[in-house]
C-alpha cells in the first residue's frame, strides 16, 4: 500500500513539473507588457513597435500582451531606460547605441564611436561574436536591463543645421543639439562645437525657437519628426552607425518561461529587421524629399576625420570615461580578423 502511494505522490510531482514548463500551460505567469517608444508614430521605429506586439499577440498561448507607447509619452530615452527595473516600463524600442547612457553598460560607447566601422556587417558582425555576447550579458546583470534584440541597419548620423556645414571648421561655436550621449557631447566638444542636451520631444521646438541651431539624427527622423521645417541645411557625415534595438526589464525577463522568452525574442528581431526593411524602402524618397525642402550641402568627411584625429580611441579608452580603458581594444583585434 504504501509503495503504491510512493509511486502515486512521484506521478504526481512529475506531472506538475512538466505542466509548469509546458509552453503556454496555465502555470505560466501572464504578462501585460508596456512597450515604449520615443519617434513619432509615422517613423518606422514606431511601425516596428507594432509589428513587435501583432508577432507577440499571434503566440495566444504565451500569456502575453504587449501595448506600445510611441512619440515619448512615457519620458525621454534616459526615463524609459533608468526607469525599466522600477516598472516604468517594460520594453523600451530605440537604438543600441542609447544602452551606454547606462552605467552598466558603458562598453557600448565604444561600438558606437564614431568612424569606427567601416561597414554595417562588421558591425553586426561584431555584436553577434563572442566579445559582443559577453558584454550584452554582464550588462544585463549591472544595469538591470536586457538587450533582447540589436539588429537592422539604420543609416548613419547625420546632420541638419541652419547653418552650412562644409568642413570641420564650420563646427566651430555651432549649437548642436545632442540626447544624452556622453560620447556625442564629447565629439561635438572635440570638434570645436557646443553640445546643448535636449530631449528629443522638445527638439523641433529647441529648433524653432534658435536654442540650438543643429542637431543630428538619420534622414528619415529629419523627415518623420518634421525636422525640415526648421532647419535649413541638411550635410551627409556618415559618423556615427547604429543599429535598432528592443529592450526588456531583467526583472521581466527573469519571470519569463524558456517558451515565452523565446517569444518575445524571436518578435523583437523580426520587429528590428522589419524597421531597416521600412527604412531602406523608403531612404531613396525620404533624400528625395529633403533636398526639395532644403539645401543639400557637400560636406569634406575627412576634415571632420582629422579634426577628431586618428588616436581619437585611444584618447577615449586612456581617460576611461566614456568605456573601461581597453574596451576599444578588443574592437580592433576584432576588426584585424574580420572577414567580409
Amino acid at each position: 500500500m504504501r509503495k503504491s502511494i510512493a509511486v502515486l505522490v512521484a506521478l504526481a510531482l512529475l506531472a506538475s513539473a512538466v505542466f509548469a514548463q509546458a509552453p503556454g500551460g496555465s502555470a505560466e505567469k501572464k504578462f501585460n507588457l508596456k512597450l515604449a517608444g520615443i519617434k513619432t508614430p509615422e517613423d518606422p521605429a514606431s511601425k516596428a513597435m507594432e509589428k513587435f506586439a501583432e508577432l507577440v499577440a499571434k503566440n495566444a498561448g504565451a500569456n502575453i500582451t504587449v501595448k506600445t507607447f510611441n512619440n515619448s509619452v512615457l519620458g525621454s530615452i534616459n526615463d524609459m531606460l533608468s526607469g525599466m527595473p522600477n516598472g516604468i516600463t517594460d520594453l523600451f524600442y530605440n537604438t543600441l547605441s542609447c544602452y551606454s547612457w547606462l552605467g552598466g553598460a558603458k562598453v557600448f560607447n565604444a561600438v558606437s564611436a564614431p568612424f569606427i566601422w567601416d561597414n554595417y556587417s562588421q558591425l553586426q558582425a561584431f555584436l553577434d561574436s563572442e566579445v559582443g555576447q559577453v558584454w550584452f550579458e554582464e550588462a544585463a546583470a549591472k544595469t538591470g536591463v536586457r538587450v533582447l534584440a540589436a539588429v537592422g541597419e539604420l543609416p548613419p548620423r547625420q546632420l541638419t543645421s541652419n547653418k552650412p556645414v562644409r568642413s570641420a571648421a564650420d563646427f566651430v561655436g555651432l549649437k548642436v543639439r545632442t540626447a544624452e550621449s556622453a560620447l556625442v557631447q564629447q565629439t561635438m566638444r572635440k570638434l570645436g562645437a557646443t553640445p546643448v542636451v535636449v530631449p528629443f520631444a522638445d527638439l523641433y521646438l529647441a529648433l524653432r525657437q534658435g536654442t540650438v541651431d543643429a542637431q543630428e539624427n538619420n534622414f528619415i527622423t529629419a523627415r518623420t519628426a518634421s525636422l525640415f521645417e526648421v532647419q535649413k541645411y541638411l550635410m551627409k557625415t556618415d559618423y556615427i552607425r547604429d543599429v535598432s534595438a528592443i529592450f526588456i526589464s531583467e526583472n521581466v525577463w527573469k519571470q519569463m518561461s524558456p517558451a515565452q522568452r523565446a517569444i518575445v525574442k524571436d518578435a523583437a528581431v523580426q520587429a528590428c529587421k522589419f524597421e531597416a526593411e521600412q527604412i531602406a524602402a523608403q531612404i531613396n524618397a525620404t533624400m528625395e524629399f529633403l533636398k526639395k525642402n532644403m539645401t543639400y550641402v557637400e560636406v569634406d568627411v575627412k576634415s571632420i576625420q582629422d579634426k577628431l584625429g586618428a588616436n581619437i580611441y585611444q584618447e577615449f579608452d586612456k581617460a576611461g570615461q566614456l568605456w573601461p580603458t581597453g574596451t576599444v581594444d578588443k574592437i580592433f583585434q576584432f576588426k584585424a580578423n574580420f572577414k567580409q
